[in-house]
């Protein structure tokens, strides 16, 4: 299912009309409409809240799986080791990861 698709099943799976969510969102209806029609491309703070109104995981919402054998190795590799960074350096771990997420949603609900 399309990021758009899920995000306008979840609204009417939960009562909430396109008005009802945007509000929630503080954003105009007829950008929500262009995001559940693959029109426009949310936000990662969209996203963020998203997951949040509904109560999903973002990786769900983004149907990232997380599950790998070869990711969880590299996730476990990265959390020890940013153990050891300065709150300055993973700041600017987070500030890239978040660019990357953004460019990885864009470039995958424009393929689909």
């Amino acid at each position: 299912m399309k990021l758009g698709e899920k995000i306008k099943y979840l609204r009417k799976s939960k009562g909430i009309s396109q008005e009802e969510l945007a509000i929630m969102l503080k954003i105009n209806r007829n950008y929500l409409s262009r995001i559940e029609t693959g029109k426009s491309e949310p936000t990662s703070g969209i996203l963020k809240n998203i997951a949040q109104i509904f109560s999903i995981d973002l990786n769900s919402l983004l149907d990232i799986s997380t599950g790998e054998n070869q990711n969880t190795e590299k996730l476990k590799y990265i959390m020890e080791n940013c153990k050891y960074l300065h709150d300055k350096d993973l700041d600017f771990i987070v500030r890239v990861i978040t660019i990357m997420r953004e460019e990885y949603v864009k470039i995958n609900t424009e393929i689909e």
